[in-house]
């Protein structure tokens, strides 16, 4: 297909005006039956690659999927384009795998989403073995390898679904896979001559943020209240911490709720679908909940805990900003994650080279969250994208970080440590450093120890901010079997004896809320437009009992908002309508809009409001005399008004106001003119025996007569 045939196809299904960065590429190669390994940042658009080429080729594609909620938000998604597709899971009932199934004979089927389980059983196979195979689609591919972040035995298999298919094209998506992990696709899937697309994984509209875990629950809420109610995620490492952190949240007033794999499984579906129909703002949830959400409007992630790898980390991060929003990612970091997360490592089932790579991972996602530089640029070049630049994206980046010779206070911390018998908790050993007076200091004698009293210059919560920072150096060890005493390391005597110097932070202040500003008039406009808009596709969700945002994204409500379209014609060219929804709901948004021109008193003379004026004088019945009267503008400007209007499809008997000559005459001055899309030159060809207004009128008629024809 051409190139401009791809963009129509674009903009006709999915409403999108240019392809992303090597979409096109993708798309052209499975076009041409071709293997392909895509590597590409969550939200950076993979699905398109594989459903485009999907829509125009012919016959079934079918598309593996790991997760039945993700496979059955992305066939809701694709419906509400008008787009035939279906899902055949463990979750589908059977009236549903029937109408599949005859859908598939029938050939009017173009998506089948499949589990892998599904999708390696022989009877499936067999079922499709008769049929014309178009592409074939892992998604989430990096399970296929043993050095991805979350491998899965029975993936490997799929290998049979594809051998059995030759003909098919094949594409393998995922969004997280280093070197090594690509290579490993490639050979356990055993990709014919692959392609592969490595897409920046940069991911722009995001805002990176890393802070030690001390005084998570004061940081989070505040963090949340700067997103102005817009639905998140906060991922903990364990699942009573789910349900605390989910019950704090709700006594603040937000609708929050757990989720995790000990959960009722009709509770927990519950809870997913509210979620995703916006029912509850923020799920606090386990892993569990990572990789089965494609929900494009969630504004924020949260990591309580320290993720168990880049890869986990960057998936779950990328939850956030899918519909190309400014979102921000906050995650906490504490040691003792690490040692849980090493214990899970050494106790679980798998071989030494898997539990070496694990181990290894681990050290990195460590090492990022202790990174001084741009973060951006340490998870780049984790993957191979290598970057010196700053992405100014992260928290170093926008607000960098000096660090100060904390030397002096680190030797008063850990001579305190082993003076004391190294048999104190973080906090009992920051009151002996502050000469606290607490009874079970003197019950112990420690207010005898040389080293009683000489940090009670620094603040308590300083304090327990520093000798965080020296755990995570390894300066000190937690004790976990010991009631969590703290213990000096080999790295201790080489600050204590041997001079070694200690680069300390200053404790991060609490995020504030911006301060109030005087809002433009136009801001102001624009945010009570977008409420109406967001309102009626709320309504419209309800209604066909979808979520709201696969009727229209957050984005695509705001560039509604920003373009102001008073026409249907002019509203399927926002970015992200398309015909089908133009079509769909194209009138009752313009309905909205020009609703919202009429009875609103911020903005004077809105972009658009001119032509709504007109044409609801026109409604009234009156006369172009009248109108332009009514609204002290020349006849030919009120007739300008309904011609474009008329141009763009609005329904409207501008013959009416024409004399029985009138289309003739135009017809002959426009084609003695070239055509000329000017009036002026024109009525040059006319002279006389048409007036200017009567001449706008009939050259509109001519027009949209002239376009119907073509």
């Amino acid at each position: 297909m051409s190139d401009s045939s791809l963009l129509k196809a674009l903009k006709t299904h999915f409403g999108f005006d240019a392809f992303r960065p090597m979409q096109e590429e993708i798309i052209e190669h499975m076009m041409t039956d071709g293997h392909a390994l895509v590597i590409m940042p969550t939200g950076g658009g993979k699905s398109v690659c594989y459903q485009l080429p999907a829509i125009l080729k012919d016959g079934l594609s079918v598309v593996v999927s790991p997760l039945i909620s993700l496979m059955n938000d992305q066939v809701r998604a694709l419906r509400a384009n008008g787009i035939a597709a279906a899902a055949m899971h463990s979750g589908t009932d059977a009236r549903e795998a029937k109408e599949t199934v005859q859908q598939i004979k029938d050939g009017t089927l173009k998506l089948l989403y499949v589990s892998p389980e599904k999708a390696l059983s022989s009877g499936f196979i067999s079922f499709l073995q008769p049929f014309r195979i178009s592409l074939i689609a892992i998604d989430e591919a990096h399970c296929v390898s043993i050095w991805g972040n979350d491998f899965r035995p029975e993936y490997a298999m799929l290998r049979e679904l594809i051998s059995h298919f030759p003909d098919s094209a094949v594409i393998a998506l995922t969004a997280t896979a280093d070197v090594a992990t690509q290579k490993d696709i490639c050979d356990q899937l055993q990709l014919k001559n692959p392609k592969t697309y490595l897409s920046s994984f940069e991911r722009p509209n995001i805002t990176l943020t890393v802070q030690a875990g001390i005084q998570r629950l004061d940081h989070m809420k505040v963090f949340i209240r700067r997103q102005e109610g817009r639905p998140g995620i906060v991922y903990c490492l364990a699942r009573k911490t789910t349900e605390s952190i989910a019950k704090s949240l709700r006594k603040v007033g937000y609708k929050a709720e757990a989720y995790h794999a000990e959960m009722d499984n009709v509770f927990r579906k519950k809870v997913q679908e509210d979620f995703q129909f916006d029912r509850i703002e923020i799920v606090c949830a386990t892993i569990a909940f990572g990789m089965g959400i494609d929900k494009p409007n969630i504004g924020w992630i949260i990591h309580y805990n320290l993720p168990k790898n880049i890869e986990s980390y960057y998936q779950e991060v990328g939850r956030a900003g899918r519909d190309g929003q400014p979102a921000e990612a906050l995650m906490f970091y504490s040691f003792r994650d690490v040692s849980v997360y090493r214990e899970f490592i050494e106790k679980s089932s798998g071989p030494p080279e898997f539990k070496r790579v694990q181990s290894e991972k681990l050290d990195r996602i460590w090492e990022y969250s202790q990174a001084m530089n741009c973060r951006t640029n340490v998870i780049l070049n984790y993957f191979g994208e290598y970057r010196s630049a700053p992405c100014g994206h992260c928290d170093h980046c926008l607000q960098p970080q000096e660090g100060f010779d904390g030397t002096r206070l680190a030797q008063m911390a850990l001579s305190a440590c082993k003076r004391c018998g190294e048999s104190l908790g973080m906090g009992l050993l920051v009151d002996v450093l502050r000469g606290s007076g607490r009874k079970e200091i003197y019950d112990r004698g420690l207010q005898l120890v040389k080293t009683y009293g000489v940090g009670k210059d620094v603040s308590w919560k300083n304090w327990m901010n520093y000798i965080t920072q020296m755990i995570n150096q390894g300066l000190l060890d937690i004790d976990y079997v010991n009631h969590s005493v703290l213990k000096c390391t080999p790295l201790s005597d080489e600050v204590l004896y041997h001079q070694k110097a200690v680069i300390l932070h200053r404790p991060a202040e609490p995020l504030e809320e911006p301060a109030k500003k005087k809002v433009p008039r136009r801001e102001i406009f624009n945010k009570e437009l977008i409420r109406r808009l967001d309102a009626l596709c709320r309504a419209c969700a309800k209604e066909e009992e979808i979520p709201a945002y696969a009727v229209f994204s957050k984005g695509t409500i705001k560039e509604m908002a920003r373009v102001r379209p008073i026409t249907v014609e002019d509203f399927s060219q926002v970015e992200g309508v398309g015909k089908y929804k133009a079509d769909k709901y194209g009138q009752a948004f313009v309905d909205v809009i020009r609703a919202y021109f009429a009875d609103q008193d911020v903005l004077k003379n809105p972009r658009g409001m001119t032509y709504v004026e007109t044409l609801d004088l026109f409604h009234q019945g009156l006369s172009l005399e009248e109108m332009a009267k009514k609204r002290a503008l020349a006849e030919a400007t009120i007739a300008s008004h309904l011609s474009k209007l008329y141009e763009k499809g609005e329904q409207i008997d501008l013959k009416q106001f024409l004399l029985p000559d009138d289309l003739a005459i135009a017809k002959q001055g426009w084609r003695a003119s070239g055509f000329s899309d000017q009036v002026k030159k024109v009525k040059e060809q006319t002279g006389d025996s048409i007036s200017y207004t009567r001449l706008h009128l009939a050259l509109a008629v001519l027009r949209r007569d002239a376009a119907k024809e073509s």
